[in-house]
């Protein structure tokens, strides 16, 4: 959804500067069933001895579920864009955002299993001026799971003392890298699927293994035979890849601002920790390593440590490397 903040001197700015950003709401934005809504709202202050600030706030999808991630654009015009600070929150959480050239742009976790109506605030200010501060309601809508049994063997439904110090070591391992928050953007335009194939078992999902251990499924799984290849969903650097108990040959790959994708179950991984990988790029193999009754591709989507439905970084866009001239996060 988009909400406008203007001030009376840039209708016209904020007009060209959205006409050319793809985003949503805008020509050449999101297609019609994701596109936004417009509203206008009260007028921004006039910092002191700067031109008028407008500002336009948007996010999308305009109807998220529970277990998604929001993406939140803000736009200044150009007149006043490098003397204004933005900052925002989501339902009391703060949410990263990096500047994208005249603008920015950062994503929100809607937690699963918490639907509801949720808060965006946004705050700006220029030079002395008291900060302005505009909030809206976000509706996110209740998401039914699926329930399944399936049988795996028995060391990965009851493993030894042994396997479960290492199992905590790994979740400690992939804990504080999921934590770690880069002060840029690596991504370069929109997600795409790490394959086109379908969707063997969805997020969320509520399992039963060997009949006695409960677990959810926070993943999306994408069919594929052993040795298919498996692209990275966007711009990145690889923060994990090695062999996991559960997961297998796993890749964790960091897009940014706490932002993560992972690929588990692999028969190859092709890329080391610390590389640099460009969207769609091969970084590994479909196997059946780690706790599978069979080969695929285990696709996670992470923002700010919240386990997301991977799906849905495919439903908001984006804006491509070029326009982030400056990718420092705001207070």
């Amino acid at each position: 959804m988009r909400r406008t903040i203007r001030g009376t001197r840039v209708i016209g700015l904020l007009a060209a500067v959205l006409a050319g950003s793809g985003m949503a709401g805008a020509p050449g934005g999101m297609p019609p069933a994701a596109a936004s809504t417009l509203a206008q709202v009260d007028t921004l202050t006039t910092p002191p001895n700067t031109a008028d600030v407008g500002l336009d706030v948007r996010w999308g999808p305009s109807s998220p579920s529970d277990g998604t991630a929001l993406a939140v654009f803000v736009r200044a015009a150009a007149s006043g864009a490098d003397g204004v600070e933005v900052s925002a929150e989501l339902d009391g959480r703060p949410l990263r955002l990096g500047r994208l050239g005249d603008g920015w742009f950062g994503l929100a976790p809607l937690p699963a299993d918490r639907p509801g109506d949720v808060e965006l605030v946004v705050s700006a200010h220029a030079g002395g001026a008291e900060p302005f501060v505009q909030s809206w309601t976000v509706p996110v809508r209740p998401r039914t799971y699926s329930t399944t049994e399936l049988s795996v063997a028995p060391r990965f439904s009851n493993p030894p003392p042994e396997v479960l110090r290492r199992i905590e070591r790994e979740r400690d391992l992939v804990r504080s890298t999921l934590r770690q928050v880069t002060p840029e953007w690596l991504i370069d335009g929109n997600f795409v699927r790490p394959r086109n194939t379908r969707i063997t078992s969805p997020f969320g999902q509520k399992r039963l293994f060997n009949e006695d251990l409960q677990s959810r499924h926070w993943g999306v799984d994408l069919a594929g035979d052993v040795g298919t290849p498996v692209r990275v969903a966007g711009r990145g650097r690889v923060m994990i890849a090695r062999e996991l108990y559960y997961a297998g040959n796993a890749i964790y790959v960091s897009h940014g601002f706490g932002v993560f994708t992972g690929y588990y179950h692999l028969s190859e991984i092709d890329v080391t920790e610390g590389q640099i990988v460009e969207r769609g790029q091969v970084i590994g193999k479909v196997g059946a390593t780690g706790r599978v009754t069979g080969p695929h591709l285990h696709w996670s989507f992470f923002v700010d440590g919240e386990r997301l439905d991977a799906g849905s970084a495919l439903d908001f866009r984006v804006p491509e490397a070029d326009a982030f001239l400056d990718s420092n996060p705001t207070p």
